[in-house]
């Protein structure tokens, strides 16, 4: 369980307060909104001014809460001279982790056409790929993701969803932040709302939009329970992935 009470961080941050034992939690705001503030702490980068987070019972600066998460900050440098599998190779030995997670990381994110290639090659897209690689290899309990499909192609962002639900179905525990309401749908089934540094709602992230029709009328009066998500059709994905690769 991650549970926050009474967080705030001087500026930033006053009085947040929630809990979440599984599923995914998105935090929707504008710039400023506190949304990164607050991941960092839970990530244990930067230390609260006022109020208590632990994560399954860990403070979050502490080593147990280091093995317990995945943290994936918004913007992410890698020494553009390494090759990617170089880069892998790393992060596997740093996390002390089987060849297979390696492996298996790969294979989420589609990377091994660009294995052999120098970080510095790479387009923005699948460098947002091999991030994500990186940082959730190993199969941690609780994921910190900060805006990962800001920079993603639509075949990223597809495995990327992919990685997420198999994730929860495992008991995993996903805190997202994310912008745009198809990412929201696509990684979180709950939402904190939060504005200039404070939590003002938590709902399901269903209970977020309504569909209207140019006529006025609720989609939902027309099609009871119908529901609309945004998928890039199969020409727009294989562009952007051969553009990657």
């Amino acid at each position: 369980m991650v549970a926050v009470s009474g967080l705030g961080k001087r500026g930033r941050l006053f009085e947040v307060s929630f809990s979440s034992e599984q599923g995914s939690l998105a935090l929707i705001g504008p710039n400023g909104a506190g949304k990164s503030t607050l991941l960092s702490i839970l990530a244990g980068r930067i230390k609260a001014d006022e109020g208590e987070a632990s994560l399954f019972g860990q403070p979050p600066r502490s080593l147990g809460a280091a093995k317990l998460r995945a943290y994936l900050p918004q913007q992410v440098a890698f020494p553009v001279h390494l090759r990617a599998r170089e880069l892998l190779q790393a992060a596997r030995y740093l996390k002390r982790l089987a060849d297979s997670a390696l492996a298996e990381a790969v294979a989420r994110m589609h990377l091994e056409p660009v294995l052999a290639k120098p970080v510095g090659t790479l387009s923005v897209g699948m460098r947002q790929r091999l991030a994500l690689a990186v940082g959730l290899m190993g199969g941690a309990r609780l994921w910190l993701l900060d805006e990962p499909a800001a920079a993603i192609d639509p075949g990223g962002f597809s495995c990327l969803q992919e990685w997420v639900s198999d994730h929860l179905k495992g008991g995993g525990l996903v805190i997202v932040s994310a912008h745009r309401p198809e990412e929201v749908a696509a990684l979180a089934t709950e939402a904190l709302l939060l504005r200039a540094g404070r939590l003002i709602h938590r709902a399901k992230v269903d209970e977020l939009y309504r569909y209207v029709l140019a006529d006025g009328r609720e989609l939902a009066e027309v099609l009871p329970g119908a529901r609309l998500t945004r998928e890039p059709v199969a020409a727009l994905r294989e562009a952007y992935e051969q553009d990657d690769q």
